[in-house]
């Protein structure tokens, strides 16, 4: 956990100071794109050369789906109560980003699938035996890679700063409130499905990121929890790309961003801000880059 960490760390240092060339900061985003690519190639292969997990996919399948259904469902109910105490509806005017409102929000689960898929066949298919003992180590690079983009990018983006004092301490209501309920909700689950707090809340700490939340867990953990975890955040971001369009007319803009996790700041933010009332765009980039934030610290923390 201290090097995943010390990664996250020095990237946001190096993006905040820009001491880096500015052809290095610009790449981050593609370098953390085809990092993820790489990750869950790698965890297919793992899951492909696993004849105990392959067994059991059917059944991590439907462990999945209840885990995204009670996460979404308590972090959408916990948000909505914070909302309705604390938030001041009156912030939201005059404020927005720019967003791509084109870009389409299933391509990069699409893309997603056909890289686990793509290494579960190369697992199960003409994987070596003795390519086995390098997965873990090439997993670790690509994770160490991944959070020092990930941190480049946080840190190089200095204008969200801006609109966080816009909206004051308001605007992390939305993501405490999604990583309390799906932390509780992922405790819960697990614990009716024989795994135990610590394991479920882990699973529940993914907050949607599925790439990551999935390949930690199956490096710190097991192949069949990290399968679980990577199918729950999956199935969380598909919901909340359902679930989105009905509640915009229904809810406020905090409760709006609660389905999607840390997806709120990527793949979902463009249906979210298409929807939305003006200004959950910047609610929505800085929930999704607290959860994201949170995420390679809390899921070791639980394990």
């Amino acid at each position: 956990m201290g090097i995943l960490l010390l990664c996250l760390i020095s990237g946001v240092g190096l993006g905040w100071k820009r001491w880096l060339p500015q052809r290095i900061l610009a790449w981050s985003g593609r370098a953390i794109t085809l990092g993820v690519i790489f990750l869950l190639l790698m965890m297919g292969i793992k899951i492909g050369v696993d004849p105990e997990t392959l067994s059991k996919l059917a059944d991590y399948g439907l462990q999945a789906l209840i885990f995204a259904l009670l996460t979404v469902t308590v972090s959408l109910g916990l948000v909505w109560v914070l909302e309705r105490w604390f938030f001041p509806s009156h912030s939201m005017i005059g404020f927005d980003m720019e967003i791509d409102k084109n870009a389409h929000p299933y391509r990069m689960t699409l893309i997603i699938f056909v890289a686990f898929g793509l290494g579960i066949g190369i697992g199960m298919i003409f994987f070596p035996e003795t390519g086995k003992h390098y997965l873990s180590t090439l997993t670790n690079g690509a994770l160490y890679l991944i959070l020092f983009a990930v941190g480049l990018d946080l840190g190089d983006n200095r204008k969200i700063w801006k609109q966080i004092i816009h909206f004051g301490w308001y605007v992390f209501l939305a993501p405490a409130g999604v990583a309390v309920g799906s932390i509780i909700a992922g405790m819960l689950a697990g614990k009716l499905m024989g795994w135990t707090f610590m394991e479920g809340g882990a699973v529940g700490a993914g907050f949607g990121w599925y790439s990551l939340s999935g390949v930690l867990i199956t490096e710190l953990h097991s192949t069949s929890l990290g399968t679980v975890a990577f199918l729950s955040n999956v199935i969380r971001e598909l919901l909340s790309i359902l679930l989105v369009p009905f509640l915009a007319q229904r809810v406020g803009p905090l409760t709006l961003v609660a389905p999607g996790g840390a997806t709120t700041m990527d793949s979902t933010l463009p249906l979210i801000t298409a929807v939305g009332p003006p200004g959950v765009a910047v609610i929505s980039f800085v929930s999704g880059l607290c959860l994201s934030a949170l995420v390679p610290i809390l899921v070791p923390l639980f394990l």
